[in-house]
């Protein structure tokens, strides 16, 4: 591996050109190839591992952040897949899976509720067979906006969107989201 020398000093308050700091970064990077990992930063710019070996998170590694502030965290995938749960007498909706989900009903259906925590929000989607006319009984305790259950959408190949925010355990804020969508 190459040494790093420093090839410029600039005295107090000189002006610094772009092109002086693009020379000196280019001089650094290219004595490590490219490549400013642990090691290499460590070898040639003789910063105490100490400083770097119990802070350094990598993509190839992973660090609890206890009782940590995140300041404008940036979402890499703000999104989540559509989990598809199985259809049966009783479908239950492990949210550990994913928040949201879907099941197409091939009958009257009892819909549970697993692996929820208090604060969180979940959206479900209920989709009607080719026969339709499909009839859900809710898990416990739902506080429905309005105060009612809502009526399903029974056409056939139809589907309903609903909105959940668990306040505690088995209990739950439900909202429409959508009804009779394709």
């Amino acid at each position: 591996m190459g040494v790093v020398t420093k090839n410029k000093t600039w005295a107090d308050e000189e002006n610094v050109t772009y092109t002086d700091l693009n020379a000196t970064f280019d001089t650094l990077y290219n004595v490590v190839n490219g490549n400013l990992d642990n090691d290499n930063v460590k070898a040639s710019a003789n910063i105490a591992a100490s400083k770097l070996d119990s802070t350094v998170i990598t993509t190839t590694n992973s660090k609890t952040l206890t009782n940590k502030t995140l300041t404008k965290p940036k979402m890499v995938q703000p999104y989540t897949d559509i989990v598809v749960e199985t259809d049966g007498a009783t479908v239950t909706f492990d949210l550990s899976a994913g928040h949201i989900q879907q099941v197409t009903l091939g009958g009257n259906r009892v819909l549970a509720i697993d692996n929820e925590q208090a604060g969180s929000a979940f959206v479900i989607r209920l989709i009607q067979d080719g026969t339709g006319s499909r009839t859900v009984t809710w898990f416990s305790t739902i506080n429905w906006a309005g105060g009612t259950a809502p009526t399903l959408t029974t056409t056939a190949s139809k589907s309903d969107w609903f909105g959940f925010i668990c306040t505690e355990t088995d209990t739950y804020t439900g909202f429409i989201i959508g009804q009779n969508a394709s």
